[in-house]
């Protein structure tokens, strides 16, 4: 469950930078305009939720990952679901253009603005909170730092960041069911999960004579979720640790206090790091550095997907993963997901 305070506040920055582009141009405005739409934005808001929705529902966990849909959204099958909802909202623009393909649109820009961030930040986590080898698979110990590591930055970002507290709002990115934004939101993503895997289909009722699937119950569980994530409930708290004592799930992996978060794991010192998958270069990158290239990077891609809108201009899936740049939400390398990852350096951190 990377940490939704950190998408939300590069998703804000990065439409806030549209308006100060040095260099704007006819897909620039246009982009601007979309997002001061109320409805293309709160579209935009759900979009940087569900490729994470998923890790919200009780369940065994079979992958480091997380649940195993929230894991094909972010590996190399990723690519092929984007390419679908491009694909599909291109086809529905190239005729008059209604309500229905606005939501889907704004879904869509959302859904990228958390693909990118994914892609290039999750290889600085992935480094610093470590991953299971061979040598030492301990899953369940791995997967806790990796939240905790998520949870802290999500942390930074929500009181330290350029020294201005961020106004984090988890209401704004749940769609609300039954609305047609939410019937278009999840019309869109079912059917690009299932023409990339047949047998998932996440718009199917759970059980007979209940109008609720694997999507409606993932958006009712957020809400609940990070509740007890951030609780600051003695009482609760207490509980928790009961439970953590017995056995391990993600759902009891809190959010440290805001206060007192370990700054040394942002690299704000700026200590070299590497790619865990072994791809040469140094880097040196901090949150901040990284939050600034993943703003750019957002809107630049942004741009080149709008103007393709504009231009009524199809693309294959390859010249896709050109614009994108990042082949899967890991490593960004296809092929290069948790068995091709070498390179690690774990600072432990304490919930």
């Amino acid at each position: 469950m990377p940490g939704l305070i950190t998408h939300q506040r590069i998703f804000i920055e990065s439409v806030k930078s549209l308006k100060k582009q040095k260099h704007p141009n006819y897909a620039t405005h246009l982009l601007d305009i979309q997002f001061n739409n109320p409805r293309f934005t709160a579209s935009a808001m759900a979009g940087l939720l569900v490729p994470n929705l998923f890790d919200y529902i009780p369940g065994k966990r079979d992958v480091f990952f997380g649940n195993t849909i929230k894991h094909l959204l972010h590996s190399d099958d990723g690519l092929p679901i984007i390419h679908y909802m491009f694909t599909s909202i291109f086809k529905h623009s190239l005729h008059e253009p209604d309500e229905w393909l606005y939501y889907q649109k704004g879904f869509f820009y959302g859904y990228i603005s958390h693909w990118v961030v994914d892609a290039l930040i999750h290889p600085f986590v992935l480094y610093w909170s470590g991953f299971p080898t061979f040598k030492d698979n301990r899953i369940s110990l791995f997967r806790n730092q990796h939240l905790l590591f998520e949870y802290t930055v999500d942390q930074y970002m929500a009181y330290f960041f350029n020294s201005e507290p961020f106004d984090y709002n988890l209401k704004a990115m749940i769609p609300i069911k039954g609305s047609v934004q939410y019937k278009a939101i999840k019309d869109l993503i079912a059917g690009a999960i299932a023409h990339t895997n047949a047998s998932l289909k996440i718009n199917t009722p759970l059980f007979p004579y209940l109008p609720y699937d694997i999507f409606d119950v993932g958006i009712r569980c957020v809400p609940l979720v990070y509740m007890i994530k951030k609780t600051r409930s003695p009482r609760l708290i207490q509980v928790i640790r009961f439970l953590e004592k017995r056995f391990y799930s993600d759902f009891l992996v809190r959010y440290p206090d805001g206060r007192r978060i370990n700054r040394h794991i942002l690299n704000l010192h700026r200590e070299r790091w590497f790619i865990p998958s072994g791809e040469p270069g140094l880097h040196y990158e901090s949150v901040d550095d990284l939050f600034k290239i993943a703003r750019d990077k957002t809107v630049l891609i942004w741009k080149q997907l709008e103007e393709l809108f504009i231009q009524k201009e199809h693309i294959t899936l390859q010249q896709l993963s050109t614009i994108l740049e990042f082949a899967n939400a890991y490593t960004g390398k296809k092929g290069f997901s948790l068995d091709k990852m070498t390179l690690q350096n774990p600072i432990r951190l304490r919930s």
